[in-house]
């Protein structure tokens, strides 16, 4: 694969992305100028704010703060564990050459492997 065809191939993302937020533009000026829309759009504005008041008062709650603080940790702890398991997994591959990897209940997984490009 040679440097040329990344080159094309992020273009055609970018000319696509481009077309994609011309669509959404449309789109969005098609609901701006519904006023039944517009009308109903305002009801749900209101609702959510209700609701944000509602759950402040209740996040108040001492036991809802401890929950809330255990559901972080244990979302840190999965991340931390998948970014782990991925690099073992990587390792297993380099390692074994194999594609698949057999899981403690005998089921037969295949490895994914994704890369992207970050700015």
């Amino acid at each position: 694969m040679n440097k040329d065809a990344i080159d094309k191939r992020l273009k055609i993302i970018s000319d696509l992305q481009m077309e994609l937020n011309g669509l959404k533009v449309n789109l969005d000026e098609i609901l701006d100028n519904d006023s039944e829309y517009q009308s109903v759009l305002e009801e749900v504005v209101k609702v959510k704010e209700a609701s944000q008041e509602r759950k402040a008062k209740i996040s108040e709650n001492k036991m809802f703060r401890n929950i809330t603080e255990q559901m972080k940790d244990k979302r840190l702890e999965i991340k931390d564990n998948r970014d782990a398991l991925s690099q073992e997994l990587i390792d297993y591959y380099r390692e074994s050459g194999r594609m698949e990897i057999e899981d403690e209940n005998g089921k037969t997984r295949r490895l994914k492997f994704s890369v992207r490009l970050v700015n």
